[in-house]
């Protein structure tokens, strides 16, 4: 789960206790909510295999309590070595790129625009200052494996860098630089470059 997504669901949260709307005890900690959900590989390879039992049923905490959706044994393996970060010397090192990734959810017509929820979240992470980082030249997993033998394929969506004091780092160790459309919608660039489309509020 990323940490934008945790951010649009505690922000979900919030305007739903703002309203008044009496939440579950299990849904005010959003930490907790997350971990009880389980991972995605153990939610992916239960959605691939709905009647078969895994043989190390059992193997962790949330296997045992919760059932094999839970499990967090399973491990990332990357198609890319990671390099130890190196920290900004300076705001120069996270500053946006010139230009859009071709699939930068600020995009008109991404994915995440068009679920309203998250296009909301988008936008609310400009106007709120909370930083958006882009996914270019970070690793993510290209499949997970538990320790019995099972695997599933990563998520083309599922980006894993390094984290370091709240700073995602690229697989070549220097620090992610912030989202071109973020930067564009939050008012921090004015390049022309930033967005063909012009990112229509």
């Amino acid at each position: 789960m990323s940490a934008f997504e945790r951010f649009a669901v505690q922000r979900l949260l919030d305007q739903a206790a703002d309203l008044g709307v009496e939440l579950p005890a299990e849904l005010r900690d959003v930490g907790a909510l997350f971990h009880d959900a389980g991972t995605w590989p153990a939610r992916r390879w239960a959605e691939l295999n709905p009647r078969v039992e895994p043989e190390s049923a059992g193997c962790c905490w949330g296997e045992v309590h919760r059932g094999h959706e839970h499990c967090l044994c399973w491990i990332a393996e990357f198609d890319v070595e990671q390099a130890e970060p190196r920290p900004p010397t300076g705001p120069a090192d996270i500053a946006p790129e010139p230009t859009m990734c071709g699939d930068c959810a600020f995009r008109p017509g991404s994915p995440e625009r068009a679920d309203e929820w998250m296009a909301s979240a988008l936008y609310a992470s400009a106007s709120e200052g909370k930083p958006f980082f882009c996914h270019r030249g970070m690793r993510r997993p290209v499949r997970w494996r538990h320790p019995d033998g099972r695997v599933v394929d990563g998520s083309r969506d599922d980006w894993q860098p390094p984290m370091v004091r709240g700073l995602p780092y690229q697989a070549d160790g220097s620090p992610g630089r912030l989202c071109t459309g973020w930067a564009a919608v939050a008012g921090h660039t004015h390049s022309a470059s930033t967005s063909p489309e012009g990112i229509p509020e």
